[in-house]
């Protein structure tokens, strides 16, 4: 019985100073988990923009329009050009007369005759080469070429034809004044003849 007793008032004092120190010392820190490794995410990587290269330029070693040269040529450069120039198209006319691909001879033998700066300027022989293009390669992009020609041509002949004919009325008009004036002028002096002698028949 007194040992009980004295067993409980150790248990009493152990525990008031088990909460004496734990007051004055504080409670061990709870440890802490470890922080989850935070991993960043993958750098965001913009795509460059795909740039489409412009397309190559091709240089083709001959003028896409053949007379280009002839238009480009002055003063007395170009009556040599435009003499060289036919020639050429006359001699490759005649080669390839009983063949195909002379639809570009007889566009520039058409174009020589029908540009107005050119030398050999005619309208009429410009007519016949455009007709024989039209005629024998009517398919052809030269040949859509011939005719935008042939249309103007023939609208020149046209108006041309209608200027010489006003000319010719113009003249015929001014022939016809003239000879009126001449009766009126051999009518006064007629006149003036008659009363010369009316006044000697008078004295």
């Amino acid at each position: 019985m007194q040992f009980r007793s004295l067993w409980r008032a150790c248990g009493i004092r152990l525990g008031v100073i088990c909460c004496s120190v734990l007051f004055l010392v504080g409670c061990p820190p709870c440890p802490t988990p470890p922080a989850a490794s935070v991993v960043p995410p993958p750098p965001v990587v913009e795509s460059p923009e795909r740039v489409v290269p412009p397309p190559p330029v091709v240089v083709s070693p001959e003028r896409v329009f053949p007379p280009q040269r002839l238009m480009e040529s002055t003063g007395q450069e170009r009556t040599r050009e435009y003499t060289k120039f036919l020639n050429e198209n006359r001699r490759m006319l005649e080669q390839c007369k009983y063949s195909t691909g002379c639809e570009t001879v007889l566009f520039n033998l058409g174009f020589v005759y029908a540009y107005p700066p050119s030398p050999y300027y005619d309208l009429t022989k410009a007519l016949q080469y455009f007709d024989e293009l039209l005629k024998k390669y009517p398919g052809t992009p030269w040949a859509y070429e011939g005719r935008a020609w042939r249309a103007l041509i023939n609208e020149n002949l046209t108006l041309e034809g209608k200027r010489r004919r006003l000319e010719a009325e113009f003249r015929a008009k001014d022939d016809t004044v003239r000879n009126l004036q001449m009766q009126l002028d051999r009518a006064r002096d007629i006149d003036i003849e008659y009363d010369k002698k009316k006044l000697e028949l008078s004295r």
